[in-house]
């Protein structure tokens, strides 16, 4: 028993492990023309997302009815929230750390949504959201595939392009898996920032 709980508990770990590495699979693979920047410009997509093998509209419309079922307007509720929470919860859980890596690097460089006077854009684009879910019997903890461009903002060009596939978020004490997803869904955000932020203070200290 012991042996196999062990097996998990490594198995867990390599998955995780993988999951934080980030393949510039498209461009300059060493993103040596961010060397020297002081700001970069972030900016999010999630146009197009599925949630889990579902398209979003499928997602949301399915979630709406539920808790609309249940009770009048809480359906209406789950939706804004599910919309908000991108800009209040997880694209400031990206740049906090990203921006600490960058720090932690030694870079003098920074991060942010709405920077004007940077030469090049972080565009984070969000493939698929799994948010999980918690029951009896099972627990599948949030992951996210995301794909991150390098954008030149003088020519519109896509310098490089690189692609995180299963980033987890693992929350261990969360009540509320159903109704309000966001505060694991954040923790994949984070990861995602996290990796990002030191490939590119590895790539800017070559």
């Amino acid at each position: 028993m012991k042996k196999i709980k062990l097996f998990s508990i490594m198995t867990i770990l390599l998955i995780t492990g993988a999951s934080q590495a980030q393949k510039i699979n498209e461009g300059d693979k060493s993103l040596s023309f961010l060397k020297g920047q002081t700001k970069f410009n972030i900016e999010y997509v999630y146009d197009g997302m599925t949630v889990g093998k579902k398209t979003e509209a499928d997602y949301k419309k399915e979630k709406i009815d539920y808790y609309n079922g249940k009770q009048p307007g809480k359906g209406d509720r789950w939706a804004e929230k599910w919309v908000n929470s991108r800009s209040a919860v997880y694209e400031p859980m990206f740049e906090e750390l990203i921006n600490k890596m960058l720090f932690k690097g030694k870079t003098n460089a920074t991060a942010a949504k709405n920077t004007k006077d940077a030469k090049y854009t972080i565009l984070v684009k969000t493939i698929m959201m799994e948010p999980g879910f918690n029951s009896m019997v099972m627990k599948v903890n949030p992951y996210c595939d995301i794909e991150i461009s390098y954008v030149e903002i003088s020519s519109g060009k896509v310098l490089a392009k690189g692609f995180m596939n299963n980033v987890q978020g693992i929350v261990v004490n969360d009540n509320d898996w159903d109704f309000d997803p966001s505060n694991r869904i954040k923790e994949c955000y984070a990861k995602a920032g996290k990796t990002v932020g030191a490939t590119i203070a590895k790539a800017m200290d070559k």
